[in-house]
């Protein structure tokens, strides 16, 4: 059996290294976000906590679905590689950007995210030299990381895939490489609308449900919601592909929403949903949840 655990929007808080001239536009609403309210709702002492957790249950493989940051800055991701570094190696860790990790243009042109996370997505199987989408395959898993961030120039948190990169997963997903392996898509934003409008969601979730459809996964995964959601896509032949959403690794709220995380128990083509979350009374983590995926 194979154990793949799923860490998702833990923004990671540290303004170390940064210039007032980085603060600028968009960055200086949400730092300003980040001090009034936001640093309130996600505690970093969580995150602490939850990696002692995860390490104890010893999941063969950490894909990390996103917002890493708050503000794209490099300190934040100093900060989230030393968490990443002090829980295992890097071939055990998989990462992909969230639009708080695109929060600007300067940073997604110069592939800051890419750059700090780079050992985190070395890939077995890469159709061209771009970076998304790619496949990390272990112990007969695929890993499919895909980027669904871009700066939207606005206060807006929507995502898009687009035309080149759904092309590339198509063809990914369809490769000889990954002919017998179980296809985990991993993603930031949800491919299905739970909640919101166009100003939060992927504007081209029905061109990534035809890929689905054409080619197939096993399984999808995201985040970026911050709370636990489920629903299928359709694949080939009618099959129903599991769609799991994670909530925040660091929200400090209600039991239902507090910091947690996924591990999916791959045995065979069976694949069993186990979320853990943090009890505040006790200050500990406990599964919460445990579900027989189709």
């Amino acid at each position: 059996m194979f154990r793949l655990a799923q860490v998702s929007d833990p923004h990671f808080r540290s303004f170390a290294g940064a210039m007032p001239s980085d603060f600028f536009g968009k960055r200086a609403i949400g730092a300003l976000n980040l001090l009034v309210n936001r640093g309130r709702k996600h505690r970093m002492a969580l995150l602490d906590a939850l990696r002692d957790d995860l390490r104890v249950q010893g999941a063969e493989h950490l894909v990390m679905t996103g917002d890493l940051s708050n503000l794209s800055l490099p300190g934040e991701w100093a900060t989230a590689r030393r968490w990443i570094d002090r829980y295992g190696a890097a071939q055990a860790v998989t990462v992909i950007p969230g639009n708080h990790d695109a929060y600007v243009a300067g940073v997604v042109e110069q592939r800051l995210f890419e750059k700090a996370f780079a050992s985190f997505q070395t890939a077995e199987v890469r159709l061209d030299e771009d970076t998304y989408p790619f496949a990390r395959v272990r112990e007969g898993v695929a890993i499919v990381g895909v980027n669904t961030c871009l700066p939207t120039g606005d206060l807006g948190a929507w995502g898009r895939i687009g035309e080149t990169q759904l092309g590339r997963i198509e063809r990914l997903l369809a490769a000889p490489e990954l002919r017998d392996s179980i296809r985990v898509v991993a993603m930031h934003h949800p491919p299905v609308i739970h909640r919101g409008g166009d100003e939060r969601n992927l504007r081209d979730h029905a061109a990534f449900a035809a890929v689905i459809a054409r080619v197939g996964a096993e399984l999808v995964l995201h985040g970026h919601d911050h709370r636990d959601e489920r629903a299928k896509l359709v694949g080939p032949g009618g099959a129903q592909i599991p769609v799991i959403g994670c909530g925040s690794a660091s929200y400090d709220g209600s039991a239902d929403r507090r910091s947690r995380y996924n591990i999916f128990e791959i045995d065979g083509r069976a694949i069993t949903l186990c979320t853990r979350s943090h009890v505040e009374a006790s200050n500990e983590f406990r599964e919460v949840r445990r579900e027989r995926l189709g």
